[in-house]
């Protein structure tokens, strides 16, 4: 999964798709992935996990194994990872990514259609199941099957880059706000799991964790852009413009307009974005001891 729509680009389920092109996307966000993880939260997962000899963890929507590259080095050594996509592209693009992981890690590309086999997937053994940049493209029926499956088989989640909806651009256009709304609109359109949660997928994530005794804890996860990462801000600004494009509520030579001018205020090196986002960090309370279970 390439996150926020793969900007506005929906691929089909199955396949290389879109491969080429996600591939590229998600290459081109890594950089800003990283940097815009929460760092407190990312700590509270290393420790969580710090006692353990050995780890096994589900990373669904894998794209080219960037959760892993991050997380990796912060969990015990001897790890297994199953790194789960719909995208067969991408599962080979792992490959090339991945070369020199330490040995003490395994890991296993597992191609899945997330929509028709998620419960499937959360029943394999795992410690820990990871997303990122993917509950936003999803529905609020899926994210209620992902609580479930989750507390079925204790599954502690650990889901990072949420798209909240939050978006600010400087220096400021009068057209911003609107074609911000847009975007938000087309993020609700179908991407393959249903009408699509988009900017509420994070909240609705949570409720449905917390709805089932899960200990919930979130925070803040923003890209901030600057003049340093262009290429970034211009595949984002186009991106928008698409959207608000196939939403089709808006003047086009307005958004015409719009465009031109934020092109050439990246390319200027005058643009600064920021893009909110939120890291979700759930796992379900320890199982009751017998003696507590009887008072």
């Amino acid at each position: 999964m390439a996150g926020l729509g793969c900007l506005v680009r929906q691929r089909p389920r199955g396949g290389t798709g879109m491969s080429a092109f996600a591939a590229q996307w998600l290459d081109l966000r890594e950089p800003a992935d990283r940097r815009a993880r929460n760092a407190d939260l990312l700590a509270t997962v290393a420790r969580h996990f710090s006692d353990h000899a050995q780890i096994a963890v589900t990373d669904l929507g894998c794209g080219t194994g960037a959760m892993m590259r991050t997380l990796a080095p912060r969990l015990p050594a001897r790890q297994s990872w199953r790194l789960v996509d719909q995208d067969t592209g991408l599962l080979d693009a792992v490959e090339q990514r991945c070369r020199e992981m330490p040995p003490a890690m395994a890991w296993q590309p597992h191609q899945a259609d997330l929509q028709e086999d998620l419960e499937a997937v959360m029943a394999l053994p795992a410690d820990l199941v990871t997303i990122s940049a993917l509950l936003d493209l999803t529905s609020i029926a899926w994210l209620e099957r992902l609580a479930e499956a989750a507390a079925t088989h204790q599954r502690p989640v650990y889901a990072t880059l949420t798209y909240n909806g939050r978006i600010a651009c400087e220096p400021a256009d009068p057209f911003d706000a609107q074609v911000a709304c847009a975007f938000d609109a087309h993020q609700r359109r179908d991407k393959g799991f249903g009408h699509a949660s988009g900017p509420l997928a994070s909240t609705q994530a949570i409720e449905q964790l917390a709805a089932r005794r899960f200990i919930v804890r979130q925070a803040d996860a923003d890209w901030v852009l600057d003049d340093s990462e262009r290429a970034l801000q211009a595949e984002l600004v186009q991106g928008w413009y698409q959207a608000a494009c196939e939403e089709d509520v808006l003047d086009r030579q307005k958004l015409d307009g719009w465009l031109a001018r934020r092109l050439a205020a990246v390319r200027a090196g005058r643009t600064r974005l920021t893009v909110g986002h939120c890291d979700i960090w759930a796992y379900p309370p320890a199982p009751r001891s017998r003696s507590s279970s009887r008072s």
